[in-house]
């Protein structure tokens, strides 16, 4: 059993073994408690949503101290690519970034300089917090744990990302390549159209590089047969909807299913 006061992350150990990982945003809530339902769910990650979200230092790090309690690996997506919001985020307890908007490999570069340690990087230092679930440890142990457990996913969501794809997937350390694929279809002109042929083709590309250089493939899915397509092709990460997107789906369901069975007595 493994000494160091850096808590594992099951999702980056899974995605060595080849596993799928199941994952959902948390785009609303900044309940912990939440973390728990999810995991009763089966989630393997969750995504703390900084980028769209109203989410504070703080919550942040309450929500990511919680989802690793429950076995669920916490990732927070950035707003923006600066020290605070990937350095605090991960002093938090968070074991994942993922980094939005990408348009050059110079800024994948940068963000995993922020997010490791020396020698890999530039992360200052300071144990017995979140990320050490408040134990101390050897200074050059726990950083090394701590640059082994932490985990990049860079979102692919612009043209010029698409045209670094070969550049940004051989960058060491860089886990997952992250498809928007929203996003990427606003970029290449055809909002809203993700099952558009050159949309479809474009996340194949990634999904191409990926396998080239043994990154994993993963993508944001709102809708079941979409998911289910991406997952039959291959993907080896899904992101699905979100919880307040999940929590209004099932009470829809639940209304409307019910409200159907008392109009058909009337």
């Amino acid at each position: 059993m493994s000494t160091s006061v850096i808590p594992p992350n099951r999702a980056k150990a899974a995605l060595r073994d080849g596993a799928f990982l199941m994952g959902t945003m948390v785009a609303e809530i900044r309940q912990p408690s939440i973390m728990q339902l999810l995991a009763n769910a089966g989630f393997d990650f969750v995504v703390i949503d900084n980028e769209h979200g109203a989410f504070t230092v703080e919550s942040i790090a309450d929500l990511s101290r919680m989802a690793r309690l429950v076995g669920m690996t916490p990732i927070v997506r950035v707003p923006d690519l600066a020290y605070p919001y990937l350095a605090q985020s991960l002093d938090g307890g968070a074991q994942g970034i993922m980094l939005p908007r990408v348009t050059h490999p110079d800024q994948v570069r940068t963000a995993l300089d922020i997010m490791k340690y020396p020698p890999m990087g530039h992360r200052g230092c300071a144990l017995a917090r979140g990320h050490t679930n408040f134990r101390g440890g050897p200074v050059a142990a726990t950083m090394d744990a701590a640059n082994e457990a932490s985990m990049i996913l860079v979102q692919i969501e612009t043209l010029e990302a698409m045209q670094h794809l070969d550049a940004i997937a051989s960058i060491p350390n860089v886990d997952a390549l992250f498809v928007g694929p929203n996003d990427l279809s606003i970029a290449m002109g055809l909002p809203g159209q993700m099952d558009a042929p050159p949309v479809v083709e474009a996340i194949e590309q990634v999904m191409a590089a990926c396998a080239r250089h043994g990154v994993a493939a993963a993508i944001q899915a709102n809708d079941m047969g979409y998911g289910t397509r991406w997952v039959e092709k291959g993907m080896q990460i899904l992101s699905y909807g979100s919880e307040a997107a999940l929590l209004v789906s099932a009470a829809s369901a639940v209304v409307n299913n019910l409200r159907g069975v008392r109009a058909a007595q009337v």
